[in-house]
């Protein structure tokens, strides 16, 4: 069995030494223009290239909400991709999810803290992923910070990886995708740990391929106009993925992870195989530019 936490450590070294100067960066940049467009920040956070191609992540949580445990779950659509490449290991690989339905981080640190504690079986990284508004509304961001500097404490002492979920604008929203992307970012940098850019696949995936719906509609009630037939009415927020927002996901964690694209693999998830392909490759070009992959 591999070593893990010295291939980790290769994958991350660079990553975070260049993190030390994007964050004094980023500490500039909020100080002096903190109400400046977020959809101007262009930043990237770096990662190594794929000279040490990480093979390392096999025992991975996920602890978020219903972003992370729709359609089966990302650590099952994710355990699915490795799987029909061969490549899981019986007794070596293990994912898990510790959600709560519309979840914030500050709720999941006493059961993470549990879960670390007590699981016999050891993980090697983390994955956490934030309430859908709570890193950009002004009324969560403070203990959204808080929160997550406590959760990647608790990650860290156990001598893991965190690594950040960067969530997806509400549908026909980029501008809100450009402020979670910064928030992630900027939380990435500060605590020198790595970001999956999940919600800038989507938003891409939105502009390249419309046809492609990665929403669902979350229901409101019953129509109440009198003289009229009742119909299912909904809300004007579309945030919950459907089976192709969260197979997308997938597999932009499967290139970021391990650094190879999923193209061609034969685990589409229910989805058309055209349609499963379009999403592979939307997420290696996404994660190779993000990353600086070759």
């Amino acid at each position: 069995m591999k070593a893990v936490f010295p291939i980790a450590s290769c994958l991350f070294g660079l990553y975070l030494l260049c993190m030390n100067d994007y964050a004094h960066a980023l500490i500039d940049e909020e100080q002096d223009a903190k109400a400046s467009s977020i959809s101007a920040f262009q930043a990237k956070p770096p990662i190594p290239s794929n000279a040490e191609r990480s093979d390392s992540y096999k025992k991975i949580l996920f602890v978020g909400n219903s972003f992370s445990f729709y359609n089966n779950g990302i650590h099952n659509q994710l355990g699915s991709l490795i799987r029909a490449q061969g490549e899981w290991e019986r007794g070596e690989n293990r994912m898990r999810l510790l959600t709560l339905s519309g979840g914030h981080i500050h709720e999941h640190l006493d059961g993470l803290a549990n879960q670390l504690k007590h699981d016999p079986r050891p993980w090697q990284a983390v994955v956490l992923q934030g309430h859908s508004n709570e890193p950009i509304s002004k009324r969560k961001q403070d203990r959204f910070d808080e929160s997550l500097s406590k959760a990647i404490q608790i990650i860290k002492e156990r001598q893991l990886t965190p690594i950040l979920f960067m969530t997806w604008g509400y549908k026909g929203e980029p501008d809100m995708a450009q402020a979670l992307r910064h928030a992630y970012e900027a939380q990435a940098a500060k605590h020198q740990v790595a970001v999956v850019p999940v919600g800038l696949a989507f938003q891409r995936a939105e502009k390249v391929f419309p046809d492609i719906n990665l929403f669902v509609k979350d229901v409101l009630g019953m129509s109440e106009s009198a003289g009229t037939e009742r119909r299912l009415t909904y809300r004007d927020d579309i945030k919950h993925p459907s089976a192709a927002g969260t197979y997308l996901a997938a597999c932009v964690f499967y290139a970021s992870l391990y650094q190879r694209s999923p193209e061609g693999n034969v685990f589409t998830a229910g989805l058309k195989n055209t349609d499963a392909h379009k999403l592979q490759t939307l997420a290696w070009e996404t994660v190779s530019e993000y990353f600086n992959y070759r």
